[in-house]
């Protein structure tokens, strides 16, 4: 059975034991239901399946705690505990039922999820900025040295200063010339 059909199957269950409560029982020990406060429950009862009906949930849980109330005034009345205790798990019950029916009822907003499509960004080559480099210290390049003149060959042969001193011979002929 779902809780759509248990919600009013528990609703005439529990409108027809009131009358019987209101009558009590041979266990039961107190007063039974007054009149007044037996029509009052069945018409927060009746309420409560007639807001079910028409998807109505905040109003049909006001008349589930509208019951609870009417219920829990029942000890003023002398009725028995036995028959509060039933009458209050009844009402219970039904709270729990209109809670899963409204539930069922109300549409979940579910977004969906999606995963953001990834769009590589273009990319463009970063310029490139040369190093500054520091010249390594260089030596400097010996100077040019003149080479000697070739000797002038066109007297021929006379290449030697007559009076010069021969090389290697300086210390032989000393500063003598």
């Amino acid at each position: 059975m779902t809780t759509g059909s248990r919600l009013p199957a528990l609703l005439a269950v529990a409108t027809a034991c009131l009358p019987l409560a209101a009558c009590g029982g041979k266990d039961d020990v107190g007063d039974p239901i007054p009149a007044a406060k037996v029509d009052r429950l069945e018409t927060e009862l009746n309420a409560v399946q007639d807001h079910v009906a028409n998807d109505l949930c905040d109003e049909a849980q006001t008349a589930v705690n509208q019951a609870r109330v009417t219920s829990d005034t029942l000890d003023d009345d002398g009725v028995g505990s036995d028959v509060q205790d039933a009458i209050g798990d009844g009402i219970d019950n039904l709270g729990a039922l209109v809670s899963q029916e409204c539930q069922k009822e109300e549409p979940v907003e579910t977004t969906p999820e999606t995963t953001p499509e990834t769009v590589p960004e273009p990319t463009t080559p970063e310029p490139t900025t040369p190093e500054p480099t520091t010249p390594e210290p260089t030596t400097p390049a010996p100077e040019p040295t003149t080479p000697a003149p070739e000797p002038d060959e066109s007297d021929g042969g006379a290449q030697f200063d007559p009076n010069a001193i021969p090389p290697g011979q300086e210390k032989k002929f000393g500063d003598g010339n």
